[in-house]
């Protein structure tokens, strides 16, 4: 995911930025930087070693200076008129409503789009502060930026809408603002976590917290304890995932989520098939509905160790995706081969890595570009996953005329949605906790579901087995009559997932049994759905649709996470598990 970081001291802030690099040792490749030097704005560009290596900067009298790290070779970072310096990240829905209002392309990056907001307002005569909340007025979604003004030269702002952004004091009377947590906690004596709506002003003088009303507030920054640690990198990666969805949002927008060569072929496919294992499966399970939904296609979805004892036949109509995080899983490799071998398919590889040994062996490779995932769990690769095979899902339903014009326009707003409906889920993290420490002494739990959801259900139980050690078994809601509610009782909970759509009553009408032996339910639902005694339930975002999926993966996401850290377990490198990263690892 891109990383944003402000610094502004003193003295030189060129060592520090260095420092950064380090400790993220991030797998972005690109670094923008604008910095003053020696009275004057400079804008560099840095291609980044992997592994990450100490970056020597040009010698300097650098005070501040604003850095952006993403995989782009373009700059992130703008300067233009007014000597106006802003980098932004996330995703504003209604960029393109905008572009077009300012009169820019609408091919316009996030940065260039806030910028050219903020000109306009500057141009008008408004201050910077009051060009700041209009512009915070006019963009939708889930953004954050940083923005100096050489006319202002000790202090920058920082406007939070929805992606994080941290504000800390370093020794040497550095002042940093950046968009990691990890990095902040390791750098900063003092934090403040910029909430939803905040404008910070920070640089040589006490941050200030800018009120609605234009009233400066001092910022509580309460001690870093150092004692504590990092994060676990599990929780930092489920965090990242608005941004890696909205990198994936973007792309499509720009029409690079596709190959032009793969679209060609798509009007002639007449059945797909799925291959895949692990989190990957789930993700697969879950896009069969939208294949079937969407594009009115027959699926069948193949666990890739099974898949290759098979006698199956794919012929030059069938399509077959592989998909593997890493694109070195054996087993899926395997699977694709095997389909290969035994018919004519055409192929895709769905992973994000590339060159990897998978990408290839087909015809056509999709990338998540989810960024590196240094935590064993799949989490924001999995969700990048589900995101790419929804648009593979409707491109496919468009090309074979399937979707009429208004429906492919629903489809894409609710991409446009998504990152910030992940966002408002990330939001639940105490009620989410509070689950946690009632469930994670529990020895047996039952996950359920119905429809794309199942699956759901399925990889939340997943998640609790891999991280929290916790045996968790997963059903659709209507089969617990047939077999499972004999073992339903006090000690035994039920994690429910409910939107309320068409299969809302079903469920309901399916709890019934739950409650009749005395089961303790937890309900994620955006439905008006009550807690009472011996039911529990997280409100979940609205506003999702076939998407939905995504954001009840997120949620369960955080409810294993949380149980393990409960249990004390090794989050990050859990018992008898690795990722694959050779063809000769599973």
């Amino acid at each position: 995911m891109s990383e944003l970081i402000a610094y502004i001291a003193p003295q030189n802030v060129l060592p520090a930025l260095s420092d950064c690099l380090l400790i993220l040792n991030s797998s972005n490749s690109h670094l923008h930087v604008i910095q003053a030097d020696d009275g004057d704005i400079v804008q560099r560009h840095y291609a980044l070693q992997m592994p990450v290596q100490r970056l020597v900067f040009p010698p300097a009298n650098c005070h501040w200076l604003i850095a952006s790290l993403s995989n782009e070779p373009h700059p992130a970072i703008r300067t233009i008129q007014h000597h106006l310096v802003v980098t932004a990240m996330g995703l504003c829905s209604n960029h393109i409503d905008l572009a077009r209002s300012l009169d820019i392309g609408i091919a316009s990056n996030l940065s260039e789009l806030v910028e050219a907001v903020l000109v306009r307002q500057l141009n008008d005569g408004a201050t910077l502060l009051e060009a700041i909340a209009i512009c915070n007025a006019q963009l939708k979604g889930d953004v954050s930026y940083i923005c100096h003004q050489q006319g202002h030269a000790q202090f920058m702002f920082a406007s939070c809408l929805g992606r994080p952004l941290f504000v800390g004091l370093e020794s040497g009377l550095r002042q940093i603002c950046c968009s990691s947590l990890r990095l902040i906690r390791q750098r900063a004596n003092q934090v403040y976590a910029m909430n939803t709506g905040d404008v910070v002003r920070f640089g040589l003088g006490a941050p200030m917290l800018i009120l609605p009303n234009g009233i400066e507030q001092a910022l509580q920054m309460p001690a870093v304890n150092k004692s504590q640690g990092i994060p676990h990198y599990m929780l930092e990666e489920i965090e990242a995932q608005p941004e890696t969805l909205a990198i994936l949002v973007q792309k499509y927008g720009a029409g690079f989520s596709l190959p032009l060569a793969l679209r060609g072929k798509l009007a002639g496919i007449r059945s797909v098939t799925l291959l895949a294992c692990g989190s990957s499966y789930h993700a697969a399970l879950v896009a069969s509905y939208w294949f079937e939904t969407l594009a009115g296609l027959p699926v069948q979805v193949g666990l890739s160790s099974e898949y290759s004892d098979r006698d199956v036949h794919p012929d030059a109509y069938d399509l077959v995706v592989a998909i593997s995080q890493s694109g070195e899983t054996a087993d899926t490799i395997a699977a694709l081969k095997h389909a290969q071998i035994n018919g004519s398919p055409r192929t895709v590889a769905l992973s994000n890595s590339p060159g990897s040994t998978l990408t290839t062996l087909v015809d056509h490779s999709l990338l998540t570009h989810s960024g590196a995932e240094q935590s064993v769990s799949a989490t924001k690769s999995l969700t990048a996953q589900l995101l790419m095979l929804y648009v593979l899902a409707f491109t496919l339903g468009e090309a074979r005329g399937e979707l009429s014009k208004e429906q492919v326009t629903a489809a894409q707003q609710e991409m446009l949605d998504l990152p910030t409906a992940v966002a408002e889920t990330l939001q639940l993290t105490k009620d989410i906790r509070r689950w946690a420490g009632m469930l994670h002494r529990k020895k047996n739990l039952f996950v359920i579901g119905r429809n794309a959801h199942y699956p759901v259900a399925m990889e939340g139980a997943f998640k609790l087995r891999e991280v929290a050690y916790q045996h968790a078994v997963a059903f659709p809601s209507g089969e617990l009559k047939h077999g499972p509610i004999t073992l339903v009782n006090e000690e035994l909970p039920v994690i429910v997932c409910l939107p309320w759509n068409l299969q809302a009553q079903k469920m309901l009408d399916d709890l019934k049994a739950v409650r009749a032996n005395r089961g303790e339910i937890f309900i994620l639902s955006n439905g008006n759905i009550a807690s009472v005694e011996g039911t529990s339930v997280i409100r979940m975002p609205n506003g999702l649709n076939h998407l939905s999926p995504i954001i009840y993966t997120v949620a369960l996401q955080m409810l294993a996470y949380y149980c393990a850290v409960f249990s004390g377990n090794d989050i990050d490198a859990p018992r008898n598990l690795a990722k694959a990263k050779t063809a000769t690892l599973a």
